[in-house]
């Protein structure tokens, strides 16, 4: 790296980078904004071939040495700091006289954006997003790192079919504890309608002034409105110092439980807040357990149009009772109803399963085949990634010797930044056993194979962006349809791809790294340690997970990163990982190869 070549060194300032301009191994796609701290491109890592967010600083702050200072401690702490809900920073430095950060690109925009653009979320979709920015705050507090500025432009969000993923961004005015103040970092608190009662008076930032910004962000969140407003700063500091807490309205076990959430997070005495992100995470994950109606408050009673929610089982509602008052920990939630179906219908306490869409004639074949494979194979990978808790580190002896639910969570970090894999396994799907062999990316791209082990037959599968096209051969279409389908189909279809976009939810569902590695929902099953073995030619460990008669055993690489190599579920069904972070090629077909569908069914009789 150069320290001061280039017209952008301490001899002069730079002008922004234009589109196609490279700064050392960047190449600029675009521009995503402006602020005072300087300006984000969309860029392009060309030696890794991965697009990240590239912040190149200000010259105004660049050509400070005490800015220099600070900026390269702030971006080795944020560098070093592994969560699934923090914004992972992949580089800094100086090159051809910018001073930048590289970090993870999230293409979706931030909370406030998605608010305006979409309305405020459903109960539940709110107070989910809080709890994976609580989970991120609490990581990066474990760090030794104090955010500072917590608010609906600093949380990115990732919009998904059924569900928002949200990183907690922008630690450019945060600073390590006990770390010795800077001009720079003692100048701005924070932003005014987040702040803290103390903060207005002066006093030092800290994880529970965080933790206020967090109460505040939950009821933005919630309504699409600050806490507190003024006609002026003196008006709104006075509001944050002296105003009642703001309610929600309804009568819910869920709405009670916000409520609580958000009188022991905005506290006015840091003494009476949570203490802890930890603290608050497990209160907002114990609310989202809880029923939501009736008497929920709902984001029509606000004026506000929602969010898709997320789909959760919801329990009877108890008899409404008074909100307690305020704690720092919550208390069990009720135990969930017994299944009302016959046996063996409750679905898998490890993974929330997309609802499968179906059709008339092959369009109910696809999706009901095809796509079970597919939703089978994520069930399957679910279970891998558990909680989000302290990183034990290290490798070797010293990793087998923990705790077998820590083996788990240091899992969940290395897989979190995970950017491709290829999966291979296979299961039974009734009297045949499918066999999965797909690469996936974070993009949301996917390609591979599906084999049916009775018939021999195969099936590609191929997804990029919006659309997902499929292409079977004849052996598959008779072992797996049915005999003599081929006879009829292929005559139609020939060796082309086949578009299906009544696909596209489901399968992203599974393409989509990021939504398969987020999955919530299994912190109260029981690990055990049994024992070493070796996979791919890798010493790993076997974890045996377990909640009531649901049982995974997942094979976990020893040494660093902890990279989850195997899942087994039965005798049968079984998953592996590899490749992991190789570069993948995945590209729609040629047009000239491809058979709509839609089109397909219009001409066949009754179509």
């Amino acid at each position: 790296m150069s320290s001061s070549s280039g017209p952008g060194g301490p001899g002069g300032p730079r002008e922004p980078a234009a589109v196609g301009a490279r700064i050392g191994r960047f190449r600029i796609l675009e521009q995503l904004g402006q602020g005072g701290m300087g300006v984000v491109y969309r860029a392009m890592e060309e030696n890794l071939g991965r697009e990240v967010a590239l912040k190149v600083i200000a010259p105004l702050f660049a050509h400070d040495p005490e800015f220099r200072e600070r900026f390269t401690r702030e971006a080795r702490a944020q560098a070093s700091l592994e969560s699934a809900h923090v914004v992972a920073v992949y580089a800094h430095g100086e090159e051809d006289g910018y001073l930048y950060i590289a970090s993870q690109l999230i293409p979706g925009g931030d909370l406030g954006q998605l608010i305006r653009s979409q309305g405020v979320p459903s109960l539940v979709e709110a107070l989910e997003i809080i709890e994976q920015v609580s989970s991120g705050l609490a990581d990066a507090h474990d760090a030794g790192l104090v955010h500072r500025d917590i608010k609906p432009g600093n949380v990115l969000v990732r919009r998904r079919p059924g569900s928002v993923r949200a990183y907690l961004a922008d630690f450019g005015i945060a600073r390590r504890m006990n770390a010795d103040a800077t001009r720079f970092s003692s100048s701005t608190a924070g932003t005014p309608s987040y702040m803290a009662p103390e903060l207005h008076g002066g006093a030092r930032a800290s994880a529970v002034s965080d933790l206020y910004a967090l109460g505040c962000l939950l009821w933005v969140t919630l309504t699409g409105r600050p806490p507190y407003r003024g006609d002026s700063e003196y008006q709104l500091v006075a509001a944050h110092v002296r105003d009642p807490i703001p309610q929600l309205a309804g009568t819910s076990a869920m709405v009670h439980a916000t409520n609580r959430i958000l009188r022991t997070a905005m506290a006015k005495d840091p003494a009476d807040r949570y203490q802890r992100a930890a603290e608050m995470s497990a209160d907002l994950q114990a609310a989202l357990r809880l029923p939501v109606t009736p008497g929920a408050a709902q984001p029509e009673e606000r004026g506000a149009t929602a969010l898709r929610p997320v789909a959760r089982p919801v329990a009877p509602t108890p008899t409404p009772t008074p909100p307690p008052a305020p704690a720092t920990t919550m208390p069990p939630p009720p135990a969930p109803p017994a299944p009302s179906g016959p046996p063996g219908s409750a679905p898998l306490p490890f993974a929330t399963v997309p609802a499968r869409r179906t059709g008339p004639g092959l369009r109910t074949w696809l999706l009901l085949t095809v796509l079970a494979v597919l939703l089978a194979a994520g069930i399957g990978v679910a279970v891998a990634l558990v909680t989000r808790d302290s990183d034990p580190g290290g490798g070797g002896d010293s990793f087998l010797e923990q705790p077998a639910k820590e083996i788990v969570r240091a899992s969940q970090k290395d897989m979190s930044v995970v950017e491709t894999a290829r999966i291979r396994g296979e299961f039974a799907d009734g009297g045949d056993t499918v066999r999965v062999d797909v690469v996936s990316t974070t993009r949301g791209d996917c390609k591979g194979k599906l084999t049916s082990a009775t018939s021999g037959g195969t099936a590609d599968i191929l997804h990029v962006g919006d659309t997902t096209w499929l292409r079977a051969d004849a052996k598959f279409w008779d072992g797996v349809v049915g005999a003599g389908t081929a006879g009829f189909v292929l005559p139609l279809i020939g060796d082309k791809w086949v578009v299906d976009d009544s696909m596209t939810d489901s399968t992203e569902a599974f393409c989509d790294l990021d939504e398969l590695l987020e999955r919530d929902g299994r912190e109260d099953a029981v690990a055990k340690n049994l024992g070493t073995t070796t996979v791919q030619g890798e010493r790993a460990v076997r974890i045996e997970q377990t909640e009531g008669s649901q049982r995974e055993v997942l094979t976990i690489r020893v040494a660093e990163p902890h990279y989850v190599l195997r899942i087994e579920e039965s005798e049968v069904d079984h998953f592996e990982f590899s490749d992991i972070d190789e570069e993948a090629t995945i590209q729609a077909p040629d047009p000239d190869l491809v058979l709509d569908l839609d089109k397909l069914l219009a001409g066949l009789p009754g179509g």
